[in-house]
């Protein structure tokens, strides 16, 4: 009994092999597009005052339009794969995207990109935010002063 049993289910899988088979034959072939994003921007960080660059290059395709967007706005005259803006500010921080096209006008890719402008701010006079050193200070102090005192119980 047992061996019959293995028998035909040895039978029924070559059976569901071969109709697979053929189904993936009568099928349609299609062509996948292999792209691949060989060099983007990651996030940008600049002062004030510095040209902001955002690059991205892709392999694969070449897209025939690109689009970017600052704050899901499309920015008018960007329409290369480079941005730049010179003289960039604070008011230039957020999100750029870009978005690539091919002839057709089919999207290829849209990616996101953060982009920060930073302002050297010098603190003033009479600024009441702690230093760094001071407050690493503080610490340092606090765990002295714990480990003295947890020494001193361990004498005890």
């Amino acid at each position: 009994m047992k061996r019959r049993f293995s028998k035909w289910f040895a039978v029924l899988i070559v059976a569901l092999m071969v109709l697979c088979g053929c189904a993936a034959a009568e099928g349609s072939i299609s062509t996948t597009v292999v792209m691949r994003v060989s060099h983007m921007t990651q996030s940008a960080v600049v002062d004030a005052g510095e040209d902001l660059s955002i690059e991205v290059n892709i392999d694969g395709v070449t897209p025939d339009a690109y689009q970017w967007y600052f704050k899901d706005v499309p920015m008018e005259g960007a329409d290369q794969k480079v941005l730049n803006i010179v003289n960039a500010q604070p008011e230039n921080s957020g999100i750029y995207r870009l978005d690539a096209f091919d002839a057709d006008g089919n999207m290829l890719v849209s990616m996101d990109i953060a982009a920060r402008v930073v302002e050297d701010v010098v603190p003033q006079s009479g600024d009441d935010s702690m230093p760094v050193a001071y407050a690493f200070a503080g610490i340092a102090l606090c765990g002295a002063a714990l480990a003295l005192l947890l020494r001193r119980r361990a004498m005890a």
